[in-house]
């Protein structure tokens, strides 16, 4: 089999690889979450992960973002092997070049949108003033322009997920992995934040969404299907 891709370039630029990655856990018998996965996410591709629940998705979206280590294989971020970082480089590699959106959102009602976006830039050595500028200018991208000065507890699902985008986008990252983004918001909301992430898309950013949502997923340009810790299909592999 080949790859397909799309864009000239994307074949020779993989943000992040997983290569024969396996996670076990302890138990009788042993759990094993995932059983072998390669994958490899291209510069300036937007992925769907999709699989029903314990398929091995959120294992997977957990070694993706460095939040955990497998027991076997490697993650590789931007030519980096993360199993040969230590935890504190681990730890900084994360927070610069790896972005996260939630279902649950994850903001901080007790401050404004300003100041939760700009949260993501506060470990980057970067002053105050100079977060806040960047968070009103990546708040203004998400369509959040006339929310500046509100809180999180005064805005729709729909414009927290809108904040939770820009707060993973700040500083620019190397890829942002959304994790069931419109789990919590009606069909219409879904679809505005969808269509916002193929625009983000569309302007450079790296995105993968992990789903259950069979229909959500085959809306993105690339499917990964995942069914018991193994890769079932990849729709940008087509036969030779």
């Amino acid at each position: 089999m080949s790859r397909d891709v799309s864009e000239a370039g994307l074949e020779d630029e993989a943000v992040l690889e997983l290569r024969d990655v396996k996670k076990s856990y302890p138990g009788t018998p042993p759990i094993h979450a995932l059983a072998g996965v390669d994958l490899a996410v291209h510069r300036g591709e937007l992925v769907a992960v999709v699989g029903p629940s314990g398929s091995g998705k959120s294992t997977m979206l957990n070694m993706m973002g460095a939040l955990d280590r497998p027991t076997s294989g490697s993650v590789v971020v931007e030519g980096r092997d993360l199993s040969q970082l230590s935890d504190r480089r681990l730890s900084g590699l994360r927070g610069r070049r790896i972005g996260f959106v939630f279902q649950q959102f994850h903001l901080i009602d007790g401050i404004g949108n300003i100041e939760n976006v700009a949260t993501g830039r506060l470990y980057h050595g970067v002053s105050r003033r100079r977060r806040r500028t960047e968070a009103v200018a990546m708040l203004e991208r998400v369509g959040l322009g006339h929310r500046l000065q509100n809180r999180p507890n005064q805005l729709s699902g729909g414009e927290r997920q809108r904040v939770a985008i820009a707060r993973a986008l700040l500083g620019d990252p190397a890829i942002v992995l959304a994790d069931e983004p419109t789990g919590n918001l009606d069909s219409r909301t879904s679809e505005e934040i969808m269509a916002l992430l193929h625009e983000l898309n569309a302007q450079g950013a790296t995105i993968v969404v992990i789903t259950h949502d069979r229909d959500l997923a085959s809306s993105l340009p690339r499917t990964v299907s995942l069914l018991d810790g193994r890769i079932e299909s990849d729709s940008s592999l087509v036969l030779s």
